[in-house]
Formats: C-alpha cells, sequence, structure tokens
C-alpha cells in the first residue's frame, strides 16, 4: 500500500515535491486559493496578463540549471532579455547590468507550476484546518469548515512559516529554525495600457524610495507586446511598517511614486489595481534542513529552510522529498 501524503500549498515548492513523491506515493496536493503558482502567480485581466509576485529567476546550481534547460525546450521557461535601470532620487537614470541569464516561465509565470502540476492530484480553494490530534490510523485533515478532506500518513507544509506553525501547532518544536524566520510583506501595484511599451528599458531598480522594482511585465517572452503591463513592487521595510494601510490609499500612494520615478501618468491608465502580499520574502537568515518528523508523519519546508530565491526553494524542496 502507498504511502499516502497530502501536501498545503501549491507553489513551487509544493508541486516540485508532489513531482518528485507522486510515483512512489499517493500524493493529493491542497491550495486555497483558486489555482497554482504561490508568488509565482499571475494576475488575470485581459488583455492585460501581471507576474504581480516573483518577477524573474536565475539558476546557479548545476542541479537546478539542467531542470530550467529541461523546460526551456518544452517552451516553458524562457531567457528575458533587455536594458535594465536604476532609478535613484535627485540623479539620473543609469544602466544597470545584469551579469547571469534571468528566465521566466512562459507565457506566464503560472506556467511553470502548471507544468508541475500534471499528473498531480490538486484541489484548488481549499483551506487546510489546523491539525487535530493524529488518529492511529493517520491525519485526519479537514477545511476550514470543517469538511473532511482525507485521512494521510504524512502531511506536509509548503505554507509561510507563520502559518506552518498555526496548522502543526503543537507539533512544531519550540526550537524550530520555522519560528525565528520572519517573512516581510509586500505591495505589487498593477498597471495597464493599452498601448506600446515606447521606453528604451524593460525593467527598473529603484533606491532609496517605498518602490523598490519597476517591471514591463509585457515586453517578457511570449508576452502581448501590443498593451503595456506594467508590475511596481515596493521596498520590504516600507510595505512591512504599512502592511495593514488602507489599500485604496495604499494605491494612490504607490501610484503617485510612480509617476514621480518614471513621469508616466497614471491617470489615463486603462487597468489599475494593487495586490498585497503579507508574506513576500524573508529576512537574510542561516540556511537550515526542512522539518521532518517521521514518527508522526509531520514535515515542513519554505523559504525559512533556505531563501527566498526560487532555486533555493526548488532545491530545499528536492531536499526534503529525498528525506521522505
Amino acid at each position: 500500500m502507498k504511502t499516502r501524503i497530502a501536501i498545503i500549498g501549491a507553489g513551487i515548492s509544493g508541486l516540485t515535491l508532489a513531482q518528485a513523491l507522486n510515483e512512489k506515493n499517493d500524493v493529493t496536493v491542497f491550495e486555497k486559493a483558486r489555482g497554482v503558482g504561490g508568488r509565482m502567480s499571475t494576475r488575470y485581466a485581459d488583455p492585460f496578463y501581471f507576474d504581480h509576485g516573483t518577477q524573474y529567476f536565475t539558476a546557479r546550481t548545476t542541479e537546478f540549471q539542467a531542470f530550467v534547460a529541461s523546460y526551456m525546450e518544452q517552451g516553458i521557461i524562457d531567457q528575458w532579455q533587455g536594458s535594465v535601470i536604476t532609478f535613484d532620487e535627485g540623479k539620473d537614470s543609469s544602466k544597470r547590468l545584469w551579469f547571469e541569464p534571468h528566465y521566466v516561465a512562459c507565457p506566464n509565470m503560472n506556467s511553470l507550476c502548471k507544468a508541475l502540476a500534471k499528473g498531480v492530484e490538486l484541489k484548488v480553494s481549499i483551506e487546510v484546518a489546523p491539525l487535530a490530534q493524529r488518529a492511529a490510523d493517520g491525519w485526519h485533515l479537514t477545511d476550514i469548515e470543517e469538511n473532511p478532506l482525507g485521512v494521510f500518513d504524512i502531511v506536509i507544509s509548503t505554507a509561510p512559516p507563520a502559518q506552518t506553525c498555526r496548522l502543526f501547532k503543537p507539533y512544531i518544536p519550540e526550537q524550530s529554525p520555522m519560528q525565528g524566520v520572519d517573512l516581510k510583506g509586500c505591495y505589487a501595484l498593477m498597471l495597464g495600457f493599452k498601448r506600446k511599451w515606447n521606453k528604451p528599458w524593460i525593467a527598473a531598480r529603484v533606491l532609496n524610495s517605498p518602490v523598490s522594482w519597476i517591471s514591463v511585465n509585457s515586453s517578457k517572452p511570449q508576452r502581448n507586446p501590443e498593451v503595456t503591463s506594467i508590475v511596481v513592487h515596493t521596498d520590504n521595510d516600507w510595505s512591512q511598517a504599512h502592511i495593514d494601510d488602507d489599500m485604496q490609499e495604499a494605491q494612490r500612494y504607490l501610484a503617485m511614486q510612480f509617476e514621480n520615478i518614471t513621469g508616466i501618468a497614471t491617470g489615463d491608465a486603462d487597468y489599475l489595481s494593487t495586490h498585497r502580499w503579507r508574506y513576500a520574502i524573508a529576512d537574510e537568515h542561516e540556511k537550515t534542513a526542512p522539518y521532518l518528523n517521521k514518527d508522526i508523519g509531520l514535515a515542513a519546508v519554505s523559504d525559512w529552510a533556505s531563501a527566498s530565491r526560487i532555486e533555493d526553494v526548488w532545491l530545499a524542496a528536492r531536499q526534503l522529498a529525498a528525506m521522505i
């Protein structure tokens, strides 16, 4: 009889685990959102599409480079190329060099997670409730409305550390590394214009501002170049200090900041929206092993075991799969 495994979260961690464990185990992935991706999600507002979480990823290890190459052959990953600049208040913009390839999933960032989800038992729009006491035959999972989800030998959380601790409490050791890692928030301002992008840069790093990054999403491979889709990310320290601000006020403020930085008026935007990521990026911390308690069948992995880079999260998920 195969081991019954529940994976909570259908981002890059959860789906990497599912692919690694699916052949020899009975795996089910639960995702509270309507689709896969996590921070590799895409906002659809036809004709505009916004990778409003992860903007790109790099590949520095042989293992991840091989993974990227396999999906490049399928057309699901491609290299994002173009001129990147730096904005700094009171100074002229300057060219910024990328010293390594920068990759994106195609035609949208969540396309990679959709590919990883193929052949996996996936249940979306389901929020798993905190665990009750383990029964003799395994973990009886329910959703937050107490609907039964099944019985599992192993439950794995790929949620942010604060959410994992709520799900697994009181089974998480007090000295667990995941309890000492804080994830800072981020706002994503999304602007759509029904016209082609007419500036020479595709992205910009912003210094000394509440805004930290501006991406011309429509400049990425396999996107629609006939319209302009822009994603604006905020500085994580600023975001954390304003994480509970009114969304409309935050949007007006960030639109003003974007205008001041770029000179692009937001008043004639054909689409304007803002998303708040409460758990966007982990503070720098020492990498540690994923959590695995074989005796009771609990495991967890996410940024707290690695770093927030896609490659690091993927490697940590692979490490946990090998441990299991």
